[in-house]
């Protein structure tokens, strides 16, 4: 196996226990589904340009729900999958940005904006598998119907089992954090 490889295993066994823990401390153990999702999302975004993967017209990088919603509306009718992968994305990026940086969205305004995108986004996600029969329509059902809940069982996790910095920053804190991962 490769380093990145390594890197990639080390990161979903070290969510992977975190999201399990809370999600016993919270009560929903028999959500293994959804456990295994938000491990692969964590793992993905703890790189960032995977967390900002889309670029604008002039290759910079978009990094906001407003800007891939822009980027969405002006893509999505030549490409129908188009769509369907942004919509996951804004999604994804919510969920991650909601639960691990709860602080940072609450301080900014956004939260309910950042919770009404994802929970649709994901609804989007949900029906467009289930039309197209492919994906998993159930767990992005599942993550939109709950966004909320699911939202918040990140935040409780970043709380009770991550250190908190000596920053203000806390995307430097977790970043940090990240990369003490024994590869």
């Amino acid at each position: 196996m490769n380093k990145e490889g390594k890197s990639l295993s080390s990161l979903k066994a070290f969510f992977g226990k975190l999201v399990r823990i809370s999600f016993f401390d919270l009560g929903i153990e028999n959500e293994a589904n959804i456990a295994s999702y938000l491990t692969d999302l964590l793992s993905d975004f703890a790189r960032t340009e995977r967390l900002y993967k889309f670029r604008d017209s002039e290759g910079r990088k978009i990094q906001t729900v407003v800007e891939m919603l822009i980027k969405d509306q002006s893509e999505s009718q030549e490409r129908p999958e188009w769509e369907r992968e942004i919509r996951k994305h804004i999604g994804d990026f919510t969920l991650f940005i909601s639960g691990i940086f709860r602080d940072y969205v609450t301080n900014g305004s956004y939260l309910n904006y950042y919770m009404n995108e994802g929970a649709k986004s994901y609804h989007f996600v949900s029906r467009f598998d289930l039309e197209k029969g492919r994906g998993n329509p159930i767990v992005f059902s599942k993550l939109s119907r709950n966004f909320e809940f699911y939202s918040g069982a990140l935040d409780y996790m970043r709380r009770v089992y991550f250190k908190s910095g000596k920053t203000s920053d806390p995307f430097s804190t977790f970043a940090t954090q990240i990369s003490n991962i024994k590869h």
